[in-house]
């Protein structure tokens, strides 16, 4: 019905109508009540037609990827640490700015752009935290252990009971899911964990290379302070990927 909807608004379609009813009437002389029924129907194909094969697989893909990431609830861990790494990389940008003069400049700002990747990348792991914890409140329930191991203890007891056998695997197929749904949001929550405290740790770095090339009367950063920041940033990244593909895996989505 949204689809429906969307084509029935659609200025394009509309247009392309008002053209063909426009054209009949002129063109071949159609009355005007006659050109203004073409123009519906031409309307009413195009819509029709649009709304039965509905939006391509791309243009789903592109709405997917302009969506907003869903926010962790306030207090949780995930955002806790997306806070504190979003106050880094705001920091990260107040260093960064200005000209790129000196080589320190130069990293200052390379960091604050690389930290800034870092950030949008959490903001989506933090949007899978959401989606895990939603389906692990599905898995879970009080008591599932115990109603587990009872029906395990049943089916053991009667080999030739098919019921008391579906049963028991249907709860420990549960089971299963929910204590692998926890182990990814342990692992999600981690993982923002040290990527927020890796990205205060670079805005440490920075600011004591800015500090530092100040005091000595701007001179360059070494080489080894280069590499050092750089190692850092390909450590987060690697970090969150790993992170990211794992939720990506336990959700079911594609790779």
């Amino acid at each position: 019905m949204g689809r429906l909807r969307d084509e029935l608004t659609e200025p394009w379609g509309i247009l392309v109508a008002g053209l063909a009813g426009g054209l009949a009437g002129v063109g071949l002389a159609v009355p005007t009540a006659a050109a203004v029924g073409i123009g519906a129907a031409v309307y009413g194909v195009k819509v029709l037609l649009s709304a039965a094969y509905g939006p391509s697989e791309e243009e789903k893909n592109d709405r997917r990827a302009l969506a907003p990431a869903a926010k962790p609830a306030y207090g949780t861990p995930a955002a806790i640490w997306l806070k504190r790494a979003e106050t880094a990389v705001k920091s990260l940008d107040e260093l960064a700015k200005g000209a790129a003069v000196t080589a320190t400049d130069v990293a200052a700002s390379h960091a604050a752009e690389e930290a800034d990747a870092i950030l949008t990348t959490m903001r989506r792991l933090g949007g899978q935290s959401v989606a895990v914890s939603k389906a692990l409140a599905q898995a879970e329930s009080k008591g599932l252990d115990q109603e587990a191991l009872a029906l395990r203890q049943a089916a053991n007891a009667h080999p030739d009971d098919a019921s008391a056998q579906q049963s028991a695997s249907a709860v420990a197929d549960r089971v299963a899911v929910r204590d692998r749904l926890r182990k990814v949001q342990a692992s999600l929550d981690g993982r923002l964990q040290s990527s927020a405290l890796g990205l205060e740790g670079l805005l440490a770095r920075v600011a004591e290379l800015q500090a530092t090339a100040a005091s000595a009367g701007e001179i360059d950063p070494s080489a080894s302070d280069l590499a050092s920041l750089t190692t850092e940033v390909e450590g987060l990244r690697v970090g969150l990927a790993d992170a990211e593909q794992a939720a990506r895996t336990a959700l079911g989505s594609p790779g």
